[in-house]
């Protein structure tokens, strides 16, 4: 079997069904979706795959290494407790951080969602089932659940647009 942490990115993407997820994505679904461990370890696990060449981040979104696309994967992975014991270690870092500079889309809307009443986990599980049931990019879809919770999106609109432009 390849390096853990190859096998690792393989099996998040291959579970996610996509070639490329924004970090916030990639933190939300390794920790809620596939319940593989909580945020902050989810952050941890992204800058070790970053690290180890498995994944490469860049404006805030991140894709599998070329060539790992075809690792064979065990049925129902989860990191090892190995795996687990490594996010915990502090990282010598090998490219800068995956985090963006300043607040993408995703972080500005979900934001505004806190203001208007919704709460956090709601949001951010409407978002990811409308952009998994539509096929769009995470921030087109946060527009979708705002809009229909009420709030004015116009000026929002613009800033997401850009996003997925530029993407």
């Amino acid at each position: 079997m390849a390096d853990e942490t190859r096998v690792c990115a393989a099996a998040f993407f291959r579970a996610c069904g996509k070639d490329i997820v924004t970090v916030d994505e990639f933190i939300m679904s390794a920790s809620l979706e596939l319940k593989w461990m909580p945020p902050s370890k989810a952050k941890a696990l992204l800058s070790l795959l970053e690290n180890e060449g498995a994944v490469s981040c860049k404006k805030g979104y991140v894709r599998l290494a070329e060539g790992l696309d075809v690792v064979d994967l065990p049925i129902a992975y989860r990191p090892s407790p190995e795996l687990m014991a490594r996010l915990d270690k502090p990282l010598e870092p090998r490219k800068p951080a995956a985090e963006p500079e300043s607040k993408d889309a995703f972080h500005v809307l979900m934001e505004a969602a806190e203001k208007a009443g919704m709460k956090r986990t709601d949001f951010i599980q409407n978002s990811n089932r409308i952009q998994k049931r539509l096929d769009i990019d995470i921030g087109a879809a946060a527009l979708i659940v705002l809009r229909d919770g009420g709030v004015d999106i116009a000026p929002y609109a613009d800033m997401v647009y850009a996003g997925i432009r530029d993407s």
